[in-house]
């Protein structure tokens, strides 16, 4: 099953997260980015385009930015709108996240499935102090 995949943030992080995702994947997967706010430009368009692309035999992975913020208020009422099931929203996503679900295996993702993914990609926190015995940990 072939994924679509597309990120929507608050100013330059969508573009950013992209740039990370050409060095560190392959090429070969393609992101759709939209950055919003940048301009005065209406992205609404842009998400609607998308929801349409996904065909039932497709998957669709939007990734937003912040939860309830306003672009994924937007996203969301979007993709009730089209009454697509095949379509699955992350927010407040990070790179990790994204190369969980983009490396993924599985041929059909779940949401039970996503769920775990983000569990497994859950941020960090790394002390700036650790002794001799914990930088084995880190390097």
């Amino acid at each position: 099953m072939q994924r679509k995949y597309l990120i929507v943030s608050h100013g330059k992080l969508a573009t950013g997260l992209q740039s990370s995702l050409d060095i560190l994947a392959d090429k070969g997967h393609v992101f759709q980015t939209i950055d919003a706010y940048v301009t005065d430009e209406d992205y609404t368009s842009q998400i609607t385009t998308f929801i349409e692309s996904v065909g039932e035999e497709e998957q669709g992975i939007i990734f937003t930015d912040l939860y309830g913020g306003s672009v994924n208020q937007k996203v969301v009422a979007e993709t009730m709108h089209a009454k697509k099931e095949n379509i699955f929203i992350i927010s407040n996503t990070n790179l990790a996240v994204i190369l969980t679900i983009l490396f993924s295996s599985e041929p059909y993702l779940t949401a039970d499935m996503i769920q775990n993914m983000i569990e497994e990609s859950q941020v960090v926190f790394v002390p700036t102090k650790v002794t001799e015995d914990e930088e084995d940990v880190f390097f």
